[in-house]
């Protein structure tokens, strides 16, 4: 039987979802709360819980891409499952990479998101439901070994980070500074960044990341 938490600041949608989700006779408990650290409280008493269901636009200091990680870090046993009104390639992209086990649209039906719940508990990671293209997904990814190891394009996290402060018009002195850096490990990322892509400049690693969804413009 399954634990279910809700990570969800809309009242109305978390009732409909508990609903939905009270048909499924494999899950037993579903519990509800709507904020970042209410989520990590509850956590905390709570170790029982299977699987969190996480809003990525949640109203708070802290954003639901940001807690991915958190409950990533310190919860390494609960399953995380994301439930977002956006389909944009870098939010999902992003998601996976801080460790979300599914990406659905709240569009999605009932049963997807119980089968969902019951597939990640299960072991099998990056359920995509059935309105997002999985295979567009593992495209942008640069095929299904770097999807499955997390790694857009085989990017590291950090990586990703310079690609898209790159994007956003830092200088290579505001990067350094953002990421507590030095001038020189900036350097290196984008060598990395460039070789990883296959291309000349950085500039055109950044007109490819934002056609095919990596980065935000």
């Amino acid at each position: 039987m399954i634990n279910v938490l809700l990570i969800e600041d809309s009242t109305v949608f978390v009732m409909g979802l508990k609903l939905a989700l009270s048909a499924n006779p494999e899950i037993s408990r579903i519990d509800s709360v709507g904020t970042p650290g209410t989520a990590v409280a509850f956590l905390n008493a709570h170790p029982e819980t299977d699987v969190a269901v996480v809003d990525i636009t949640l109203e708070s200091e802290t954003d639901g891409l940001t807690l991915l990680g958190i409950l990533r870090e310190a919860f390494p046993t609960v399953r995380t499952l994301v439930l977002s009104h956006y389909k944009k390639p870098a939010f999902i992209m992003r998601a996976i990479s801080s460790g979300a086990a599914a990406y659905l649209a709240k569009d999605s039906s009932p049963e997807s998101i119980a089968a969902a719940i019951i597939d990640v508990v299960d072991g099998k990671c990056l359920f995509f439901g059935e309105t997002i293209d999985a295979a567009k997904i593992t495209r942008l990814f640069g095929g299904e070994d770097n999807l499955h190891a997390r790694k857009p394009q085989g990017l590291t996290p950090r990586e990703l980070e310079v690609l898209q402060l790159t994007t956003s018009g830092y200088s290579n002195a505001q990067i350094a500074s953002a990421l507590e850096i030095t001038l020189n490990t900036v350097d290196s990322y984008k060598e990395r960044i460039k070789g990883k892509f296959g291309l000349d400049s950085i500039i055109e690693c950044v007109a490819r990341a934002v056609s095919d969804g990596l980065v935000n413009a």
